[in-house]
């Protein structure tokens, strides 16, 4: 499997996407220097009945965050289908925002989310109800959806693929993890795994993911909000890449492009008021602080010095050697050093301004921040 073929950018849009993810990178490390913060459930509520009811709009279920927050505080609710959906959705928003690693992407845990959210379903209800399956048990039939099926496909396998492809990648780190973050929601609505609740548990794991990769700021804003204002964008590019889904036509560029513009959207809200960040003085390969010599303290007032270690200060030096590079380029230069480590530390240059990265599906080549 490799979903990232059925990207087929134009120029125009691969460069759309370039300056979006840079943005979201450079908006993401001033969030995370001066907003990151513990969990706090009372402060993160409002946001979470917010994000449900906007989550349930999309699937025309109309509810307000108020009347969502009454159901999620009544604690003598009538158990109706619709309320027990709200109860399980506050519920594992406040799981995964309170730490989320602690739910790796795996089959067991789409499975229990959704139980969460739905547990009062056909395949759960009697003397054999249970609220977490030991084994998976994906509904395995041909689903009405947006397209038509061009052959027979197990969604069991489907989803097993997807699974393991997305953790595959995001492990790997050829690619932007924003892309497979994006890529990994497309598919999972088009395989369509449940008879109900393929949308909302989408999003959850949209937003699992993107927690679990680093972007934290995402519990402190309502991406479902923004996605619901935005609902008719939503479902076009959704049925665009659909409408030829199984074939070699199948392009999921819009979808990409969209999901991240609406991440960008999100993170732009939050870090309006933020602060500029200082920036840092420009550093040599060797991890020498260099300042002009005509510099004046009126001119240049002292900002923090960007620390580098003996790998760093290495990956800048084959770059000023032999740029442009790939991340294999640099890998076979650096014996040793593992590819995960060596994303973190491209990530870290980048961040710091030291490096460029052109590109964002494989192939991505970096040089040095002219």
């Amino acid at each position: 499997m490799d979903i990232l073929c059925k990207i087929k950018a134009s120029e125009r849009e691969a460069e759309a996407l370039q300056q979006t993810l840079h943005e979201i990178d450079e908006l993401s490390t001033r969030w995370n220097t001066l907003c990151a913060a513990p969990f706090d459930p009372e402060r993160m509520s409002p946001g979470i009945e917010t994000t449900i009811a906007a989550s349930l709009a999309l699937e025309n279920m109309p509810y307000s965050p108020s009347l969502v927050h009454k159901i999620v505080t009544d604690k003598t609710h009538s158990g109706s289908k619709t309320e027990s959906l709200i109860q399980g959705y506050y519920t594992i928003l406040q799981a995964l925002y309170a730490d989320a690693h602690k739910y790796p992407l795996c089959e067991d845990t789409i499975v229990a989310l959704h139980t969460a959210l739905f547990p009062n379903g056909k395949e759960n209800s009697g003397s054999h109800a249970t609220t977490r399956p030991a084994a998976v048990n994906f509904l395995d039939y041909k689903a009405p959806t947006l397209f038509n099926r061009s052959r027979t496909v197990s969604v069991n396998n489907e989803i097993r693929d997807l699974v393991e492809w997305t953790n595959r990648e995001l492990t790997r780190s050829d690619h932007h993890p924003l892309v497979i973050i994006a890529a990994f929601t497309y598919e999972f609505i088009s395989i369509h795994p449940f008879r109900e609740g393929k949308g909302e548990l989408s999003r959850i794991l949209s937003t699992l993911l993107l927690l679990q990769n680093h972007y934290e700021w995402a519990r402190a804003t309502s991406i479902d909000s923004l996605i619901e204002q935005q609902c008719s964008t939503y479902y076009q590019t959704l049925k665009r890449g659909q409408q030829n889904r199984y074939s070699s036509q199948e392009n999921i560029t819009a979808w990409v492009l969209f999901l991240c513009n609406i991440w960008l959207q999100a993170l732009r809200s939050l870090v309006t008021n933020l602060p500029e960040p200082e920036v840092a003085p420009p550093v040599s390969p060797s991890g020498e602080l260099h300042t002009p010599s005509s510099a004046t303290p009126a001119e240049n007032p002292a900002t923090p010095p960007v620390y580098l270690n003996s790998r760093q200060k290495r990956v800048l030096a084959v770059l000023e050697r032999e740029e442009p590079a790939k991340v294999s380029d640099l890998a076979h230069r650096l014996q040793g050093v593992s590819i995960n480590t060596l994303k973190k530390d491209l990530l870290y240059l980048r961040q710091h301004n030291l490096i460029t990265a052109h590109g964002v599906l494989k192939g991505t080549i970096y040089t040095l921040k002219k």
